[in-house]
């Protein structure tokens, strides 16, 4: 039987690993955020340092020259519950994607032996998930496919609402998968905000509820921050530190740590086209349309 905290960690992982967003990092201190980046030249005390709202933004909508993203990203839970008491889950997925509605994931390796493999795929018609363990594949055609421009209008809508919900603060320049990044520290303006758990990285966001780690559990979120690529204005990694209040005792508090990172990435690939985000199963696969 799994203990509670382990529990927990493949409970958040599950809702993580449908995705995409954030990971490989960092030594965890208790109350503490590690930057986890190679700090490069720039800061907070530069004359050319970026504006923070329009940092946030690039998390939703991208520069006009991203044409597509091609990388291996991981994502990481650490869950501390006491001193000398921390479980760790992680997992690493390939990533493709041209924004706004085209997307491809496969998990590479994952502490969920059966989630290696997993394949997603998204366009504008119909999204795609594949289990090859189960052989076993499920698909959600849309009546009307996907505008990429008016994806575009309400991610850019949407990225205007939430930056009113947090306060923003540019930090400095810190290298992530051999790229400059821009780092914005997100901070919620009120606890309604703060509990919960909200994701930008990638093409989505992806919002954590209580629930989704235990219903008993007051979780709220002590520190966000964003690593934006400088060039193409696109999230190349996200931390989130989150604290159970229920408990008096700091030492009986469970304190958890995501994290979303691209390990290795590429921009604008020419080999990328219309083909990878297209699925065909594999002979004798189980399907099922769930739009039925």
């Amino acid at each position: 039987m799994l203990t509670m905290n382990v529990r927990r960690a493949v409970i958040v992982l599950a809702v993580v690993a449908i995705l995409l967003l954030v990971g490989g990092y960092l030594a965890l201190e208790l109350g503490a955020l590690e930057t986890g980046g190679e700090p490069v030249d720039g800061g907070p005390d530069s004359d050319a340092d970026p504006d923070p709202t329009a940092l946030f933004a690039s998390a939703f909508v991208h520069a006009e020259d991203l044409e597509n993203v091609h990388g291996e990203r991981t994502t990481e839970l650490d869950i501390e519950d006491g001193p000398d008491r921390e479980t760790t889950r992680t997992q690493r997925v390939e990533i493709v994607e041209r924004p706004y509605v085209e997307y491809r994931s496969e998990v590479l390796d994952s502490d969920e032996s059966d989630r290696i493999g997993d394949i997603y795929v998204s366009n504008a018609s119909v999204s795609w998930w594949y289990d090859p363990d189960a052989n076993t594949a499920s698909y959600y055609p849309v009546d009307d496919p996907f505008d990429d421009e008016a994806v575009r209008t309400d991610r850019a809508e949407h990225a205007e609402h939430k930056q009113d919900l947090y306060d923003l603060e540019y930090l400095r320049t810190e290298t992530v998968a051999d790229r400059d990044a821009h780092v914005l520290s997100v901070e919620a303006k009120n606890e309604t905000v703060a509990e919960g758990l909200s994701v930008l990285v990638g093409d989505t966001e992806f919002v954590y509820a209580l629930e989704t780690v235990d219903p008993d559990d007051k979780l709220v979120v002590d520190e966000q921050r964003l690593w934006i690529d400088a060039e193409y204005e696109y999230p190349l990694k996200e931390q989130v530190v989150v604290r159970d209040e229920n408990e008096a005792d700091d030492d009986d508090r469970y304190l958890y740590v995501m994290s979303e990172q691209f390990e290795t990435v590429t921009f604008n690939d020419p080999s990328i086209d219309g083909e990878t985000f297209a699925f065909d199963p594999p002979e004798n696969t189980t399907v099922t349309d769930l739009s039925e």
